[in-house]
């Protein structure tokens, strides 16, 4: 690369280069994802510092299998993807302990990962019964299969077209449309099984 040659800004340029080699782009790369990323790290780590860990191991797997990145999905879709083996790849070591993402200090977790979550702009109150749902739908998601929860957490989380997350996990996207079908009707389950418990 010229180093004379300013680097676009725009991401498909930054991906060719990076896909070249250029390890100048991927770093650009790196910190245009970071933020948005580590947010999604917490919430699957709960764990600031465990999180950090998981986003640096994230771009190291990303930089080793650039090649193969093909924009079937967003960038960002792919490297959620490569978080997301990471993380599951970090459990299986950790069995039997279970996913969870209350793990640790459980009152640091939990407000790590509400930081990112909650609204200023709302009463407390709402604050408060916004905190206690998320903490609801991310326990309820621990209790999904991870090919399951793995498809809804792209949808929702990343925020992914259906089309996307099949090229992000190497499927059909009737596959996906399956899985997300069963993920949703079983976090429907659970929150009637909670709703009828509750007094």
């Amino acid at each position: 690369m010229d180093p004379l040659t300013p680097l676009a800004s725009d991401g498909p340029d930054l991906i060719s280069r990076a896909q070249a080699g250029d390890s100048e782009a991927f770093d650009i790369l790196c910190r245009e994802h970071r933020g948005r990323l580590l947010r999604q790290a917490i919430g699957l780590c709960g764990d600031a510092s465990a999180a950090e860990d998981l986003v640096q191991e994230t771009f190291l797997a990303a930089w080793k299998s650039i090649s193969r990145y093909n924009a079937g999905c967003r960038f960002f879709t792919w490297l959620c993807s490569i978080l997301i083996h990471r993380h599951r790849n970090v459990l299986r070591k950790r069995w039997p302990l279970p996913f969870s993402f209350l793990r640790g200090g459980e009152r640091d977790s939990t407000d790590n990962f509400l930081a990112g979550v909650l609204d200023p702009g709302q009463t407390p109150g709402m604050q408060i019964e916004g905190a206690e749902q998320a903490v609801r739908v991310l326990r309820s998601l621990e209790k999904l299969p991870v090919k399951l929860r793995e498809v809804v957490y792209l949808r929702f989380y990343a925020q992914e077209s259906l089309e996307g997350i099949a090229a992000a996990l190497g499927c059909p996207v009737g596959t996906v449309k399956s899985r997300l079908f069963h993920g949703l009707e079983r976090l429907r389950q659970m929150k009637s099984l909670i709703e009828e418990k509750a007094p």
